[in-house]
């Protein structure tokens, strides 16, 4: 267990802002937990209130993060931020709560996966053991409990498709539960870990059911025709290492290593909208281009359509748009960075509200921050 006073934040948003916390912990295990917990029960969990006044309170409000990769941190943190370092992957249906009667299928295998540990290091283990599930989101930075929490996705699958259980920490009771997908709530980029149960459950392990037999995904957009390339160009066959290193390759072509550029990746949502803002949005665009221009959308059904959030901006002429530090990437226009590795808190915000602003001003419709403001 780790206890630091005054900590600096930078290695811990990937946006790079230097920010700072009152205090930083960082802990190994759900026993670790556990007592942090008894020490300071009144202020672990709820945002809202303080710690127990004996001495080892620790400062509130409380933060629970991964590596910061969906947060913007808007000024310095004036409570406790609360890090997972459980970092563990076990295969096996016992530690996956499979009980006698129960199967996950004859070609399921059920893998445990600390909280703690990176992304895409899951990833790259799933696809080095042959195993199919989470090889289209390989390259998504942050750690496994925050990708349960946020229902990351990319290239037509998320999260939730393989989730099999999320194992977390009440800090209410002090108990550790579980809970099923179905429980969760998982909607587009949501949970009730982000809403309705915010700051009560910190998540400890998450289950995942992942296929031994050939399960690939590659409907979305140009996945399959960069895969058959692969085939080609390559002579192997298909597996999830190679659907990794084809995601892998065209993520890397789009969108700006957090390393080297800070960000937080896709920095707004799709808007999902009635079909009669996209027929809208659609008239626009025709008056600014061609009476056969094509706005790019997805038909999710009952009347919604989803319209990527990169086009509507791009046609704002904001691709590359610069503000001091921080600018719209200039490769992908849904992810802002800090270009110079100098931009503040300020600096981030202002290009928001530039892009916020101008797709409403032309398009009628506000996009919403996927990106948690702290």
């Amino acid at each position: 267990m780790t206890i630091v006073r005054n900590k600096d934040l930078t290695a811990w948003n990937t946006f790079g802002l230097k920010v700072s916390c009152a205090c930083f912990v960082e802990y190994g295990s759900v026993a670790e937990l556990e007592e942090l917990w008894k020490r300071n029960r009144d202020g672990l969990g709820l945002p809202e209130t303080g710690g127990a006044g004996d001495g080892t309170a620790f400062p509130s409000p409380i933060l629970h993060i991964g590596r910061g990769s969906n947060l913007l941190f808007t000024k310095d943190f004036p409570g406790t931020v609360f890090h997972s370092d459980i970092k563990f992957i076990e295969a096996g249906g016992e530690s996956c709560g499979i009980t006698a009667g129960e199967t996950a299928g004859d070609r399921r295998t059920d893998v445990e996966v600390g909280a703690g540990v990176l992304w895409d290091d899951f990833c790259r283990w799933s696809a080095e053991q042959g195993l199919w599930g989470p090889e289209n989101l390989s390259g998504i930075p942050g750690e496994t409990g925050a990708a349960a929490v946020q229902n990351i996705g990319a290239y037509g699958v998320e999260a939730k498709d393989f989730i099999r259980m999320v194992k977390c920490f009440d800090c209410i009771t002090g108990k550790v539960v579980a809970f099923r997908p179905s429980e969760c709530r998982y909607g587009y980029r949501e949970s009730m870990f982000k809403t309705s149960a915010k700051g009560r459950y910190v998540v400890t392990s998450v289950c995942f059911s992942l296929s031994s037999g050939p399960n690939p995904k590659l409907e979305y957009g140009n996945v399959r025709a960069a895969v058959d390339k692969a085939l080609e160009d390559t002579g192997k066959s298909l597996t999830p290492a190679l659907v990794r290193d084809v995601i892998l390759s065209v993520r890397n072509s789009k969108l700006p290593d957090p390393a080297v550029i800070g960000s937080a990746g896709s920095f707004f949502k799709n808007p999902v909208v009635p079909r009669s803002d996209y027929e809208r949005v659609a008239s626009i665009a025709r008056i600014g281009h061609s009476d056969d221009c094509q706005v790019p959308h997805f038909d999710t059904g009952s009347g919604f359509i989803k319209i990527p959030a990169a086009w509507l901006i791009e046609q704002c002429g904001l691709k590359g748009y610069r503000d001091g530090n921080a600018a719209v990437y200039e490769r992908q226009p849904l992810v802002i960075v800090n270009l110079t590795g100098e931009a503040s808190p300020e600096e981030i915000l202002a290009v928001e509200k530039k892009v916020s602003d101008s797709v409403y001003s032309k398009f009628g419709i506000r996009l919403q921050p996927e990106v948690e403001h702290i």
